[in-house]
C-alpha cells in the first residue's frame, strides 16, 4: 500500500471507517440507541467528505460524532461484534477526526491501513460467515490507495469515486456479517 499523506490519506480514512462501519451498522440497526450512536458518527464522517466538496466543517458536528464514537464503543455489547473490532473501528473513527483540517494532517494511508486490516481479521477470526473479510479489506485498500494514486492535489472525480466505491464496499461488509 502507497504510502498516502495529507488529503488523500484523510479521504483513505474516511473510506477504512465507511467501510468498516458497514458491519457496525447492520448489527447496531438492531438496537436503536446503538444505531442512533452509529448514526451520529456516520454524520462526522460524511461531513469530512462534504469538505472535499468544498462544504465547511462545522466543529461542533465533528465533536459530537467523536463523542458518539467513544459512547458506540463503551455501550456496543461484545456479543454482537468481537470488542477487538469494535475497538479497530472506533479507533479509525479516531484517527480520522483528528487527521483535520485535512490539508494540515500528518496522518499517513498507512495509520488507517494496519487498523482497518488488523479489525478485519478480527471479524473474520470471530464472525464465521466473514472469513474473507481479511482478504476483502487488502483488495478494498488496494483500490483505494489506486484511486487516491498520483501526484499534485486530490481531484473532485477521484473523490467521487472513491466514496461511490465505499458505499459498494460497506454493503459487503454488511453482508460479511448477515449474509442474505
Amino acid at each position: 500500500m502507497p504510502s498516502l499523506q495529507g488529503e488523500k490519506a484523510v479521504l483513505f480514512g474516511c473510506s477504512a471507517v465507511a467501510r468498516v462501519g458497514g458491519a457496525v451498522f447492520v448489527v447496531a440497526s438492531d438496537e436503536e440507541r446503538l444505531q442512533q450512536l452509529y448514526y451520529r458518527v456516520d454524520a462526522g464522517v460524511s461531513a469530512v467528505w462534504r469538505s472535499f466538496r468544498g462544504y465547511e466543517l462545522r466543529e461542533r458536528l465533528l465533536a459530537d460524532a467523536a463523542s458518539a464514537n467513544e459512547k458506540l464503543l463503551g455501550e456496543f455489547p461484545p456479543a454482537l461484534l468481537p470488542r477487538e473490532f469494535m475497538a479497530d473501528y472506533s479507533r479509525l473513527a479516531r484517527n480520522l477526526f483528528r487527521a483535520l483540517p485535512a490539508g494540515q494532517s500528518t496522518v499517513t494511508g498507512i495509520d488507517f491501513s494496519e487498523i482497518a486490516l488488523r479489525a478485519a481479521g478480527t471479524l473474520a477470526a470471530g464472525v464465521p460467515a466473514a472469513r474473507e473479510a481479511a482478504e476483502f479489506e487488502r483488495s478494498c485498500q488496494e483500490e483505494a490507495a489506486r484511486i487516491l494514486s498520483g501526484d499534485g492535489p486530490v481531484e473532485e472525480s477521484a473523490v467521487r469515486e472513491i466514496r461511490k466505491r465505499s458505499g459498494v464496499w460497506a454493503l459487503q461488509y454488511q453482508r460479511l456479517v448477515r449474509p442474505q
